[in-house]
């Protein structure tokens, strides 16, 4: 480990030595005058001269660092079954040597990055004249004026800030490389460390990971193009066809350096790159390695990671997404959808974050944040059973208006007295509201809380109709809680770390609390599948579950269960523009019912009924069993007192029965109530 002020000092003893040599003939630079000779190293002493103006105190520049590139510890994941699915962190190799390298390999390297390198002194001013040159011609940065020299210490040593101080650092180690290390050395040094996209670092890793081969045997089309990935990798890894046409540029810089005909470009072809098993479950690696202790054991190297990842259920998730969205997402003016599959205690099974994981690594079932409209009311009626209520008391469904917010139904409709059954399983705006209202929003902000909400709610009326925002995979555990009869469901994917086995277990505090209203929650939740919004989730079993859609159609949810699958699917676009129509009773509910349909018929652990073994030690806690008295000005009758919640009989002339029947009870069309196009008039009020 050398200090900054003895690294200048050896520079200077080095320069000074190299200097006599010059003049004495003794040591020339290839293709140059003695002038030349001497106009270099005059210019090194000055930047010398210049640095020890910047002396950062406690700076070290190990040589062995530019062996080793600076990456991240890399994850081998392995699925529930035991085989691995994906690697995340870095991907590293062996250094290369010049020795084993093609000469097309080092042709295109030279021509693209530094035509140079073998007669310049580590800094180029011809080419940062030239590259000064070409920008302003073309207006904008089309090229670099940095050697492979200069990218080699600023990939070991430095960082990507612009700044004069780290330039004129950079000058001092590009002076110290090229003192203690041939040109060749540099050479194999740079392409041993350099970034290649999708967290290959070297030339030989790079080789292995696109095109599963050894350098040596690498064409010069597969040369050009690892070269062209040098430009900008993250991206170019990414875009096809920027990639190409970079690889198109670095052959055409080739024939320009005389190093491949211009013949023999016209009859290359484009190299096939080997796709990465990476892609498959790309979304739920991500969200797996971000919650990995990556200093778990010898951090040197690499970490055995067991997954609660099911590859079969993963391979359903894609197939229903790519059904629905295939048939109906281009008409529909959907253009991004997001799944996630988890088991009651909370283990998460498959994810889907997006459409195509190449064009996008944007996660959207953990990183999205968007409005949940209805599928949030669970929280309200939830609020509301804690304080007291029941299925079968009766609110008000006509118009509304707070402050200068007036809430309105799906359709414009009004139904009058309606019971919580029928409000929820209709999705029905008003009476959410009100609920909201009678039972306070706090509380309903406390029931989101208690099942794992974290995102900032707001304390506003429209918080009943899903107005602040949330992600997929949280919202997704909040529905697991009335699955588990528990809460809070807290999301776990990690089974176990290193060399050791097991299926893992669910984070401390996941389902500490038992959830005493879980079965008159589960009601509400079935009723909706089986004759309310979410008819086209139904299946052979039973099914439990809420829609949701947000304001002009710019979200549209299904969150359900069934047996011990808990599934949530969003449906929407990342510019948060409108669709077509698109609720989360038609698309994102066909999506859900399509993998659920899959899954009961080929996943080996799918269980048709909810376990009645609680999946958790849970304690019991009270809930607070109060209500608010709804007051005047929340009501379309504001001369009558009204209790939101009341027990009453309704009128013989309309068809609703009594929601006491036997479980398993199957509602016929005729008996359930037609939604009325205005709300009905009364004669005599009193009993309202």
């Amino acid at each position: 480990m050398l200090e900054l002020d003895e690294l200048k000092k050896r520079i200077g003893s080095d320069l000074r030595q190299l200097s006599a040599r010059i003049a004495d003939g003794k040591l020339r630079i290839p293709y140059a005058s003695a002038a030349l000779n001497q106009i270099v190293v005059v210019f090194g002493i000055l930047v010398v001269l210049c640095v020890g103006t910047y002396p950062p105190p406690g700076t070290t520049f190990p040589l062995d660092a530019t062996l080793a590139p600076r990456v991240e510890r890399q994850l081998v994941l392995h699925g529930d079954d035991g085989k691995i699915f994906a690697r995340r962190g870095s991907c590293v190799d062996a250094p290369v040597r010049i020795k084993e390298l093609p000469q097309h390999v080092i042709d295109a390297v030279l021509a693209m990055e530094d035509r140079r390198f073998y007669y310049h002194f580590g800094i180029d001013p011809q080419g940062i004249l030239r590259a000064a040159l070409n920008n302003y011609q073309a207006e904008r940065i089309v090229e670099g004026g940095s050697t492979i020299t200069q990218q080699l210490a600023k990939v070991s040593y430095l960082t990507s800030e612009k700044t004069f101080s780290r330039k004129l650092k950079e000058a001092l180690l590009v002076l110290r490389l090229e003192m203690l290390l041939s040109k060749d050395q540099i050479l194999e040094r740079y392409l041993s460390v350099a970034y290649f996209g999708e967290g290959c670092h070297g030339l030989r890793a790079a080789a292995r990971h696109y095109f599963k081969k050894q350098v040596d045997a690498l064409t010069i089309s597969e040369a050009a193009l690892l070269v062209a990935y040098l430009r900008a990798p993250t991206r170019l890894a990414r875009q096809h066809e920027a990639a190409w046409k970079r690889h198109q540029l670095v052959l055409e810089a080739m024939v320009e350096t005389g190093s491949l005909d211009a013949e023999a470009l016209k009859s290359i072809e484009r190299a096939k790159i080997v796709d990465s098993s990476g892609r498959f479950g790309a979304y739920y690696a991500d969200w797996v390695a971000q919650t990995v202790d990556k200093t778990h054991g010898d951090i040197s190297k690499p970490l055995k990671v067991r997954t609660s990842f099911n590859p079969k259920l993963q391979q359903l998730a894609d197939g229903a997404v790519e059904h629905v969205m295939k048939r109906s997402a281009k008409g529909r003016r959907a253009s991004q959808v997001a799944l996630v599959a988890m088991r009651t205690d909370g283990r998460v099974v498959a994810m889907v974050g997006g459409r195509n994981y190449r064009d996008s690594q944007f996660n959207r079932a953990v990183q999205a944040l968007r409005q949940p409209g209805s599928s949030f009311k669970m929280f309200v009626y939830l609020a509301a059973l804690r304080a007291g209520a029941s299925p079968d008391m009766y609110a008000s469904d006509e118009p509304i208006t707070i402050g200068d917010w007036s809430p309105q139904n799906y359709g414009r409709n009004y139904r009058g007295s309606v019971t919580l059954r029928q409000a929820f399983t209709s999705s029905i705006n008003t009476v959410a509201v009100r609920v909201s209202e009678a039972v306070g929003r706090q509380d309903v902000i406390t029931a989101a809380r208690d099942l794992g909400i974290t995102t900032p709610l707001t304390s506003t009326p429209s918080i009943a109709l899903g107005a602040s925002e949330v992600n997929l995979l949280q919202l997704t555990s909040a529905y697991a809680a009335n699955a588990a009869n528990a809460y809070p469901i807290l999301p776990w994917g990690v089974a176990a770390l290193g060399e050791g086995e097991g299926a893992g277990k669910p984070p401390r505090g996941s389902g500490q609390w038992r959830l005493l209203v879980g079965p008159q929650m589960r009601e509400l939740l079935a009723g909706t599948v089986d004759y309310g919004t979410a008819r086209a989730a139904r299946l052979p079993i039973r099914a439990y579950g809420k829609t949701g859609t947000s304001q002009d159609f710019r979200d549209a949810w299904f969150i359900g269960f069934a047996g011990n699958l808990v599934v949530g699917v969003w449906v929407g676009n990342d510019n948060n523009s409108s669709m077509r129509r698109v609720t989360g009773g038609n698309m994102p509910a066909q999506i859900w019912r399509k993998f659920m349909s899959d899954a009961r018929r080929q996943d080996p652990q799918f269980k048709s009924k909810l376990p009645r073994v609680a999946a958790f030690q849970s304690r019991m806690r009270r809930d607070r069993m109060s209500m608010k008295i709804a007051h005047n000005e929340f009501m379309s009758y504001p001369t009558t007192a009204f209790d939101f919640f009341r027990y009453m009989t309704p009128r013989a002339s309309r068809r609703i029965t009594v929601f006491g029947d036997p479980p398993g009870r199957r509602w016929s069309r005729r008996e359930w109530p037609q939604p009325r196009r205005r709300a009905p008039r009364y004669r005599n009020r009193s009993w309202r």
